[in-house]
């Protein structure tokens, strides 16, 4: 969604998390791709050739020296703490917000580790996830209570289609909630809704979008408009031109995952696991929760070395390794099970096709010929409305590198062979 775009890997419509402090998109919610990048450095046979250092610390404005990989930073006094001291303070508050960069395993180790703290002093702890939505309430239920093994819990869910990062690094995570019979609370609002207000406005929702959205959607607060309207031009596009509507979209976003905590909280204590995007100096769900309860919550950023931050972005900044993306398309780079294609996708009119809204240049997809406004109708024979169709057309052909795409070409139909080279993990 909107913010995701910030900081996750995540292919979809962008709308928001963003790399704290604007650095680092490693995610955007729309676009099906894998980005990979080479340093080729050439040099004459009388150069020098010096070893590139890779990044090893955080650095923090305001604070001269760096921040290695494993080091928990108390941004208030600009100290580092250790876990105990950490735990210790997240202990008597009610909600505990713990971000990630969605394609990064290490943010999600930090996120179960605090979790597994948590519940050892709270065993009827509330886990609310952004990565569920309103909807798989029941599905959640019937996992943690043991009734849905896994392949049946991710058909349930959705996860292919709403969310599609690789589920095995939130697995851990979801074994844990199961083993101990958790309550998760589903944060996150139908897409679709959130991608109309992008492109129309609040005033183009019907009632019955509306009822599905937050009562109260706070779109004045100033800092919060220029923090999100400093990456705007990033997620600008053919569909999402205006940047009022955009913030009226990511403001519907995280007053709605507010609500949604509010109305689960009770007199409960819950951690959040959600985007930095969503935490970041405490104006997307933190502060609109706050307004809702007035209950007392701290914010654990996980951030990777490379990143200079600001303190303020949240009460504890968690230094992590800059770890190889997991990109949310559905279609993995690096696996041989979700081949790269390279195309971003938006599902067409009452299931006919996929519209294809971009094409990344030097993708199979572009150099079998495929264009932007395309409708992908089949793959080898198999018609396809969804990324799962997609994923079970080409991820299930074991050994098979060259498929058929048909496409709809303003009313034309063609048949494009796609080359895809499968690598192994």
């Amino acid at each position: 969604m909107i913010w995701e775009r910030f900081q996750t890997c995540r292919p979809g419509f962008s709308i928001f998390n963003h790399p704290v402090d604007g650095r680092g998109y490693c995610d955007m919610r729309f676009v099906i791709l894998a980005a990979c990048l080479f340093l080729c450095v050439s040099v004459s046979s009388c150069a020098m050739i010096e070893k590139l250092r890779m990044p090893t610390v955080v650095r923090i404005k305001g604070i001269s020296d760096g921040f290695e990989i494993g080091t928990i930073v108390h941004s208030e006094t600009g100290q580092v703490v250790s876990f105990d001291e950490l735990m210790a303070d997240l202990e008597v508050v009610r909600v505990v917000y713990v971000g990630e960069r969605h394609c990064n395993k290490v943010h999600h180790d930090v996120q179960l580790r605090i979790l597994k703290a948590l519940h050892e002093k709270d065993p009827v702890l509330l886990v609310g996830m952004e990565m569920f939505e309103g909807s798989d309430q029941h599905a959640l239920d019937q996992w943690s209570s043991g009734q849905l093994d896994e392949e049946s819990f991710l058909k349930e869910v959705g996860w292919d289609e709403k969310w599609r990062f690789d589920f095995a690094i939130y697995r851990p995570i979801l074994e844990f909630i199961r083993e101990k019979s958790l309550k998760v609370v589903p944060l996150n609002v139908p897409r679709s809704i959130v991608e109309k207000v992008a492109r129309v406005g609040l005033g183009g929702l019907s009632k019955e979008e509306r009822d599905q959205i937050a009562h109260e959607v706070d779109t004045s607060r100033e800092e919060h408009r220029t923090y999100v309207e400093s990456v705007f031009g990033n997620h600008e596009s053919d569909e999402v031109k205006t940047f009022d509507f955009f913030y009226e979209a990511q403001c519907v976003w995280e007053d709605s995952m507010a609500e949604a905590i509010s109305q689960a909280l009770n007199n409960g204590r819950m951690l959040v696991i959600t985007g930095n995007g969503h935490i970041a100096y405490k104006f997307g769900i933190p502060d609109r929760l706050f307004k809702r309860t007035k209950g007392p919550f701290r914010t654990v950023m996980p951030v990777v070395v490379g990143t200079e931050v600001k303190r303020d972005v949240a009460d504890y900044i968690w230094v992590t390794p800059a770890e190889r993306f997991v990109h949310r398309s559905g279609l993995r780079p690096g696996t041989s099970k979700r081949p790269v294609i390279g195309i971003r996708l938006k599902a067409g009119e009452q299931g006919k096709g996929l519209l294809i809204l971009n094409v990344i240049p030097e993708s199979p997809a572009a150099r079998a010929g495929i264009k932007k406004q395309d409708i992908l109708v089949a793959i080898d024979g198999n018609p396809v409305s969804s990324l799962s169709d997609i994923h079970n057309a080409i991820a299930g052909a074991k050994g098979v590198s060259r498929f058929q795409f048909k496409i709809d070409r303003d009313g034309k139909l063609l048949e494009l062979p796609v080359r895809i080279k499968r690598k192994n993990p």
